[in-house]
């Protein structure tokens, strides 16, 4: 996916709602402003949205000083999605489909993005999109590709998200399945970092590692040996999120999922569904 005039605006909004999160400084976060637009001016066009993220991240942190200004936020958002599983976990315990469930709630959770916007209620979000069923779902296609032995791939997004993550995890674990969570090197936005996998205890549950850099989805650029051999080796990766739809849409790997919150119109028409809408698709369907 190439970014497209309509990405522009958001990145700006994603620059002012970041250098927010690090100061209250008007005069800092003008400046801040002005050399990511510079930036944006002089970059190519010819790459994913979410690569102009970790350059605006980094002039953010340069111009502050702060280097994790979602740190707070992501513990938040930790504990408020902690407080919750329990009901989120009894829904899918309780449900005909706990694959199909423990996925949805995992979907849910991508609410929590600080990225986008701020404004989010963890618990009230999440509950109504669990409400809320898939308008695109490849989940037949899915449960037919994970197999015993099969080895999954788990790209993970959000903080706060992550902790819903575990509930599809072990659904997929279940059908005998090996799968390994890959999460963040370094703070990008809320992104969940080998931390926030710990407060999810994912770690002793399933494998876990990093990616090798600190990237809005994956810039295979910067991304370590370990994570393409993992993707590589992968009978089905399951990508979650904007950024990961954004920086593999293109992938041409037969076991690549999508699982995301439609949050712009401009993937929202990829997908073929409305913003807010849920879904789970196989990205061959999205080049068929």
């Amino acid at each position: 996916m190439k970014i497209l005039p309509e990405c522009f605006p958001c990145l700006m909004r994603q620059t002012l709602n970041t250098v927010q999160q690090a100061t209250t400084d008007k005069a800092v976060q003008a400046a801040v402003l002005r050399e990511v637009a510079a930036y944006m001016a002089q970059a190519s066009a010819e790459v994913p949205p979410a690569n102009f993220s970790q350059p605006m991240y980094a002039i953010v942190a340069q111009r502050t000083g702060v280097a994790d200004p979602f740190a707070e936020v992501k513990r938040q958002t930790n504990a408020l999605a902690l407080q919750l599983l329990p009901e989120v976990s009894e829904q899918v315990r309780q449900s005909r489909d706990p694959l199909g469930k423990a996925l949805h709630a995992a979907a849910a959770g991508n609410v929590i993005d600080a990225g986008i916007s701020g404004g989010f209620d963890v618990q009230a979000d999440m509950l109504r999109q669990l409400r809320q069923p898939f308008q695109v779902n490849d989940l037949p296609v899915f449960r037919n590709m994970v197999k015993r032995g099969s080895k999954v791939l788990y790209l993970a997004d959000n903080a706060g998200e992550i902790i819903f993550d575990t509930l599809a995890v072990d659904q997929i674990q279940r059908l005998g399945a090996q799968v390994t969570v890959a999460v963040k090197s370094g703070p990008i936005i809320n992104d969940a970092m080998m931390a926030d996998a710990i407060a999810a205890g994912l770690p002793g549950r399933c494998t876990v590692m990093e990616t090798g850099s600190a990237d809005i989805g994956v810039n295979w650029d910067n991304a370590s040996a370990a994570l393409r051999a993992a993707y590589d080796d992968a009978d089905v990766v399951l990508a979650k999120g904007h950024g990961h739809f954004e920086t593999l849409f293109d992938a041409r790997h037969p076991g690549l999922f999508f699982l995301l919150k439609a949050k712009c119109p401009v993937v929202a028409n990829m997908l073929h569904c409305h913003v807010g809408d849920l879904a789970f698709i196989h990205a061959a369907h999205l080049h068929a």
